[in-house]
C-alpha cells in the first residue's frame, strides 16, 4: 500500500456547448492554456470535448490545492496527453511551487457525455 497521505480533492464541470462557443475566441485560449496545451489542442482539430475536459482539470486542480483560479493562474496548471491520451498535469508559476512546497502529489481523472466535461483531482502528501 503507498504511503501516500490523502489530503483533498477537487472537481469541475462545464457545459461542451459552453466552450465551443467561447473557444472560437483567441484570447480565450491565450488566457487559459499554455502554449504547449494550445499546440496540443490544435493537433487535435480544436476538439471542444478536449477544451472543456482541459479547463474542467485546471478549475478540479486548483480547488484541490485549495486556492481556486483566483490565485492560481490557469496557464500554470498544463494539462497534456499521454501516448494512451491519459490525461496528466504538469504545474510551473505559483501552482509549481506550492506543490512542490507542500509535497502534494495528485492524480486526475477527465471524463465527458454528449453536453458536459468533468475532471476530478485527488490530491496526496508524500
Amino acid at each position: 500500500m503507498p504511503n501516500n497521505i490523502f489530503i483533498r480533492i477537487g472537481t469541475g464541470i462545464i457545459e461542451i456547448d459552453r466552450i465551443r462557443r467561447i473557444a472560437r475566441n483567441p484570447k480565450f485560449l491565450s488566457k487559459y492554456f499554455s502554449a504547449d496545451e494550445i499546440r496540443h489542442i490544435v493537433n487535435h482539430h480544436m476538439s471542444p470535448t478536449m477544451i472543456a475536459e482541459n479547463y474542467c482539470a485546471k478549475v478540479a486542480f486548483a480547488k484541490a490545492i485549495g486556492t481556486g483560479t483566483r490565485v492560481v493562474r490557469a496557464r500554470d496548471i498544463t494539462v497534456l496527453r499521454d501516448r494512451l491520451d491519459s490525461p496528466f498535469i504538469i504545474t510551473s508559476g505559483l501552482a509549481k511551487m506550492l506543490t512542490e512546497r507542500e509535497n502534494y502529489v495528485y492524480n486526475l481523472s477527465v471524463a465527458h457525455c454528449k453536453r458536459f466535461a468533468t475532471a476530478t483531482v485527488i490530491l496526496n502528501k508524500k
